[in-house]
C-alpha cells in the first residue's frame, strides 16, 4: 500500500535526487555570490559568447584541476602533458571571452564590483556546462546506479510531510 502511493512521488522525487547529486558534486564547493547587474550582464554574455567546443574545453579542464586533488588522482589518468594542454587551451578560451568577446561587460564589472567578481560572472558558465553534464546520457546511468542504493521510501517519508501531502493533493 505504502509504495503505491509513493510510486508516483517517489519516481519524481528520484529524479531530483539526481539531479541535486550531481549539482553537489560538481558545485558543492563553488560559492554563489550575490551578483550585482554588472555581473549578470557578464555571466550572460560568458555563456552567449563561448562555443560547444569551449564548453568542452572548460569541463575536460576542470575535470583536470579536480584530479589534481590527492584523494582523486589515483581515479583519474590524466598526464602533465596533457594538464598543461588543457591549461593552454582554457587561457585562450578565457581570453578570448573575457578580452575580445566580452570586453565591455569585463571592464565594467571590474570598475563596479572589483576584479573578484570576474571570477564570479564565470559561476554562470560553471552552472551552464553542468547542465550539460546531466544531460548526458551515461552520466545519468552513473547517477541511476548512486539512486539504486538510496532508499527512497525513507527519503520521502521522512522529507514528505503530511502538509507537502495535502499540497500535492494526495491524502494519508
Amino acid at each position: 500500500m505504502l509504495s503505491q502511493v509513493f510510486s508516483p512521488i517517489g519516481q519524481r522525487f528520484s529524479r531530483s535526487i539526481q539531479s541535486a547529486f550531481l549539482a553537489v558534486a560538481l558545485l558543492g564547493t563553488t560559492q554563489f555570490a550575490t551578483a550585482g547587474q554588472t555581473v549578470d550582464q557578464l555571466s550572460d554574455c560568458l555563456v552567449k559568447a563561448t562555443t560547444a567546443t569551449d564548453k568542452t574545453t572548460v569541463l575536460q579542464w576542470t575535470f583536470s584541476a579536480l584530479s589534481a586533488h590527492p584523494d582523486l588522482k589515483a581515479l583519474s589518468n590524466v598526464t602533465d602533458a596533457q594538464r598543461e594542454q588543457l591549461d593552454q587551451k582554457f587561457a585562450q578560451v578565457l581570453q578570448r571571452v573575457i578580452v575580445e568577446q566580452c570586453a565591455a561587460q569585463t571592464k565594467a564589472v571590474i570598475q563596479t564590483e572589483g576584479l573578484q567578481a570576474v571570477g564570479d560572472s564565470f559561476q554562470a558558465l560553471g552552472r551552464s556546462t553542468g547542465e550539460a553534464i546531466i544531460q548526458n546520457p551515461e552520466v545519468k546511468q552513473q547517477l541511476q546506479g548512486v539512486i539504486r542504493y538510496v532508499d527512497l521510501n525513507k527519503l520521502v517519508t521522512t522529507f514528505l510531510t503530511p502538509d507537502i501531502f495535502n499540497k500535492l493533493g494526495i491524502t494519508r
